[in-house]
């Protein structure tokens, strides 16, 4: 009997870390709720990362501690000396930065600050210490606040009563909790890829049939939130889908995937509810235009005149930037505007860590990306599983043409670090 209640503790404390990071998600999940319907605020929101960093801090410890105590090997990767390295040029542009203050706490509206950026490390790295067999466990957390937000948009867009609705030019926007329909377009691309992913790896007919009404429901979410860049991210994301499936034999998937994020797409466009194939047209001519050399500041819904302006003073910044979330006071006495319109983000996240802080910083983010994806890429082929692997891709890709917001991002930062394999020896990169 004391022989099985020690099992018991022993298997219950497998669970804790897991535990501990569906715990983040529920906080953010809530938090954004309370937002959406104003009882807390986006300043409080962001406040609170910083306990929840220090949290996080104290659990990695704890469990780097408690491997060692077992005499566990941990393996430290090129992705940790790089982190290290992406903290110090972090710091850095912080210290140097035309606003400190926002450096550390993000510019008002965004919060996306030192603080907020730590915080996102942090869940990386202790999701990247989550056993194999517990992943799961957190991208099902990841998946019903996705159904949550997905299915309140979907509410917004019907007008259902009791539902908190934005408006855009007397539009109702589609936009879950995080009050903008770009990023809530992110969530549902990460949602949606982890769906296909799962239903790809799994051959038990529950799963298979859950996952599938997932695609559909996330495929409703990408339409209605009318977001381009999401929209090309997904089209990435299913053309490895394609690839990987056919390399290992599960053609079979394809056909059915595509069957319901095509009612998904269907659905919501006969209803009247996206544009995002009028959208895509667009995007596709003016795409021929920039190849033939005609590039119009108002193509990419202005992104153009966003990054040829950024462009122009990168070198004067190169070194370690504007500071973090200083982009709003990079132009000096006034922000970057077109029109009645400011921007205090670049709309493009690795020009936006250029401008704001400098190229090594750049340099290193985009090794620590490439490395995970190659490695992660590598795993999912020899372990046939896919389903980590397609929300990191599908994050990245649209991150070309969109910005990090911190109802968002972590979700993305947790997939980051599921995605490292700490279990890899022979390779440690």
């Amino acid at each position: 009997m004391k022989w099985r209640i020690m099992k018991r503790i022993k298997k219950m404390k497998n669970f804790i870390l897991p535990i501990y990071i569906i715990g983040n998600i529920l906080y953010i999940l809530i938090g954004s709720y309370l937002m959406t319907i104003g009882k807390f605020k986006l300043n409080v929101l962001a406040k609170n990362y910083l306990y929840l960093l220090i949290a996080n801090v104290i659990v990695l410890l704890l469990t780097i501690l408690i491997k060692k105590k077992k005499k566990e090997k941990i393996i430290i990767k090129k992705v940790d000396i790089i982190l290290i390295f992406i903290i110090i040029f972090s710091v850095i542009s912080t210290i140097f930065a035309i606003n400190r203050k926002v450096a550390i706490y993000g510019i008002g509206g965004r919060y996306e600050g030192l603080i907020s950026i730590l915080y996102y490390f942090s869940l990386t790295m202790l999701s990247s210490f989550v056993e194999e067999k517990h992943k799961k466990m957190i991208v099902y957390m990841i998946l019903i606040t996705g159904l949550i937000q997905a299915l309140y948009a979907i509410g917004q867009i019907l007008q259902i009563k009791h539902i908190v609705r934005f408006y855009h030019h007397e539009t109702i926007w589609a936009t879950g909790f995080v009050e903008n329909p770009n990023f809530f377009g992110t969530l549902m691309l990460l949602c949606f890829s982890y769906s296909l992913g799962l239903f790809i790896d799994t051959d038990k007919k529950v799963i298979q049939i859950m996952t599938l009404l997932s695609i559909f429901i996330f495929s409703v979410g990408v339409a209605i939130s009318n977001t381009l860049s999401v929209f090309v991210g997904f089209l990435i994301v299913y053309l490895f889908v394609i690839f990987y499936c056919f390399k290992t034999n599960k053609k079979n998937q394809i056909l059915l995937s595509f069957i319901f994020l095509y009612l998904g797409f269907y659905l919501s466009y006969i209803k009247g509810h996206t544009t995002l194939l009028k959208d895509f047209f667009q995007f596709g001519k003016e795409t021929t235009e920039i190849i033939k050399g005609n590039i119009e500041d108002d193509y990419g819904t202005k992104r153009i005149f966003i990054w040829k302006n950024t462009l122009k003073i990168v070198p004067k910044h190169w070194l370690h930037g504007v500071g973090i979330d200083n982009f709003y006071y990079a132009f000096g006495d006034k922000p970057l505007a077109k029109g009645k319109y400011f921007y205090d983000k670049v709309h493009n996240e690795y020009l936006q860590i250029l401008i704001t802080e400098g190229i090594f910083a750049f340099i290193a983010y985009i090794s620590y990306f490439f490395i995970i994806v190659k490695e992660g890429i590598k795993n999912t082929f020899q372990k046939k599983e896919i389903y980590l692997l397609l929300p990191i891709i599908a994050y990245l890709v649209q991150a070309f043409f969109n910005i990090s917001v911190i109802g968002v991002a972590p979700f993305f930062y947790i997939g980051l670090g599921l995605l490292i394999n700490r279990k890899e020896i022979s390779d440690n990169s």
